[in-house]
């Protein structure tokens, strides 16, 4: 297997960049052996023939439509190979976040989704949504070697964020990684994640190469065995850093044996000039509990196979780092007009609304002044009300004020479950710390689903 992954160097470092957190140097990244990178591969979500569809906003009117072409790799993940023996590669495990957009285009069917509102040629709002004909999930062994993999079995993705993929036939090019049960004595040991974090500032493109060379390694420490008892999922809390793209990749030992799945990120600034971020992957007693469940076979550490589960699906505790690379197209109008929706009105003060660009909000403006307004789920306190079951969104989950003499809003996260991220870089921001946003800029509330614009108007 891999043996110990500080001794061993390799022979040459990839051209690829290696990311790397904590104290290892790209050497070290360099010396974790194949034989386990071997087992790693990235999920990515293709769209065939792509367009925009334009609609008059808040209906389903279609006023226009522009190709994008007659494919897309639309957002990525990570994942490994389970199996009964090292060479019995057919199914992988990954992050129902992942997989979460293919299993609503039921799993192969058409595929639409909400991306901005922006002002038409006429002056008249214009929804902006991406379409696909159809759509799979691929299985990239390198840039332009793929195979299609379909879902096998996935779980509520608020509770384990696990699922299993198949291939339609067992591959040669990836192997089979061994299962390790987690323990409390794993707590202090070294550890380290795997995976492909995705560039998410690129626009319907990916620079991914996907081969073994490209895997990201960061190596960390176990912190210490978690349990959440509202969800009852056990987690590995570590100092290894997991990043969007990275979900669904494993979670290793120095000896090569899976010890969980990357999962979450949960960050905060409780001192003005310290951010503090912890890193968490479900662990592997959970993954071989759905393993067993869906009658999966899987390798245990030091032993024989054992008759596993297949790995159900569930969504992330507070940043899903899976489906990275999902892009979009935040800053195009119709015909290829720049820009977003535009302010409205001349040089006299303004006022701030806040536009939600969720499906089951229609484009609906909320107005916005110096006293914050409320988005999340509870009815009986938020201005902005998603509805009970929205995935990512919480009770309270953020507040937007404006101010008129700066032109200025201001975004508070409160702490949220899933997190409160900024469109134009795809960075979460900390919670009950306050970021400025300018008019015409975006965020969005634990989902892509969710963007929600903030603007002006005479």
């Amino acid at each position: 297997m891999l043996g110990k992954i500080g001794k061993r160097i390799a022979a040459a470092v990839s051209s690829a960049v290696i990311l790397i957190s904590g104290t290892v140097s790209a050497l070290q990244a360099a010396a974790l052996d194949n034989e386990v990178k071997e087992g790693v591969v990235a999920v990515v979500f293709n769209l065939k023939n792509v367009s925009l569809v334009y609609t008059q906003e808040g209906t389903s009117t279609i006023i226009g439509t522009e190709s994008v072409g007659s494919e897309l790799n639309y957002g990525s993940g990570s994942g490994f190979f389970v199996g009964d023996s090292k060479d019995n590669a057919q199914y992988i495990v990954t992050n129902h976040h992942v997989v979460y957009n293919y299993i609503k285009a039921n799993e192969g069917e058409t595929y639409s989704s909400y991306l901005y509102t922006t002002t038409g040629d006429d002056g008249s709002e214009v929804d902006v949504y991406v379409r696909a004909d159809a759509c799979e999930m691929r299985i990239y062994y390198d840039q332009d070697n793929y195979d299609v993999a379909y879902v096998d079995c996935y779980g509520d993705r608020e509770k384990v964020d696990l699922a299993v993929l198949r291939l339609r036939d067992k591959t040669d090019k990836r192997h089979c990684l061994p299962i390790k049960e987690t323990t409390e004595d794993l707590v202090g040991t070294e550890v380290y994640t795997l995976g492909f974090p995705g560039n998410a500032d690129n626009d319907f493109t990916s620079a991914s190469k996907f081969g073994i060379n490209d895997v990201t390694v960061h190596k960390g420490s176990v912190n210490k065995i978690v349990m959440n008892e509202g969800k009852g999922v056990e987690r590995i809390q570590i100092d290894a850093a997991v990043q969007h793209g990275n979900s669904g990749g494993p979670l290793v030992d120095d000896d090569g044996n899976v010890l969980g799945v990357n999962t979450n990120v949960e960050s905060n600034s409780p001192y003005s000039n310290q951010i503090e971020t912890d890193y968490y992957s479900i662990s592997s007693n959970e993954l071989m509990r759905f393993l067993d469940k869906n009658n999966i076979a899987y390798m245990k550490a030091g032993s024989g196979s054992s008759a596993g589960m297949i790995i159900g699906i569930v969504a992330g505790v507070v940043v899903l780092c899976g489906a990275a690379v999902c892009f979009v197209l935040v800053n195009r109008g119709k015909g290829g007009k720049s820009g977003s929706k535009a302010p409205k009105g001349g040089s006299d003060a303004k006022k701030g609304i806040i536009r939600s660009m969720s499906v089951q909000h229609g484009g609906k403006t909320y107005p916005v002044g110096k006293a914050p307004v409320m988005i999340g789920r509870d009815a009986g306190s938020c201005s902005v009300v998603f509805k009970e079951g929205t995935p990512g969104v919480s009770g309270k989950h953020c507040t937007v004020s404006f101010d008129s003499a700066t032109g200025e809003f201001t975004l508070t996260d409160l702490k949220s479950s899933f997190g409160t991220f900024l469109m134009k870089n795809q960075q979460k921001i900390a919670p009950n710390t306050p970021v400025k946003l300018k008019p015409g800029e975006s965020f969005y509330v634990g989902d892509k689903a969710n963007v929600i614009s903030v603007e002006t108007e005479n």
